[in-house]
């Protein structure tokens, strides 16, 4: 709101110097007055209003050394990345797998090139 007031005081001071057919150094002169006693309202402004106190921050005490050496954990199992694909594992022998005999495969049988029907 000061600022607002000040600045409002500055422009009207001018056109009032403008109004009033001052020469263009009386109209510097009577702003630079101006401008030096708003400057000092801002100064005696800034010297009443209140201070934060300054806080001494005090050093952290020093961490208590253990009294006994702490346990080795053992390092945990690396992450699977999910783009991964997991090792086949056996399937346990039991009742719900079926042990079938692989496949008869008989030889192909060789195809000549008249038979392929043109």
């Amino acid at each position: 709101m000061r600022f607002v007031l000040e600045a409002g005081f500055l422009i009207a001071l001018a056109v009032a110097a403008g109004f009033a057919e001052l020469s263009a150094t009386t109209i510097v002169l009577v702003m630079a007055a101006a401008w030096l006693l708003v400057a000092v309202i801002e100064w005696l402004a800034w010297r009443e209003a209140p201070r934060l106190t300054r806080v001494v921050r005090e050093e952290p005490a020093p961490a208590p050394e253990p009294a006994e050496p702490l346990a080795v954990e053992p390092e945990p199992e690396p992450r699977r990345r999910f783009w991964r694909r997991r090792r086949a594992e056996p399937e346990p022998a039991g009742e719900d797998t079926q042990d079938l005999p692989p496949p008869e495969q008989q030889p192909p049988t060789p195809v000549s090139v008249e038979d392929r029907g043109t």
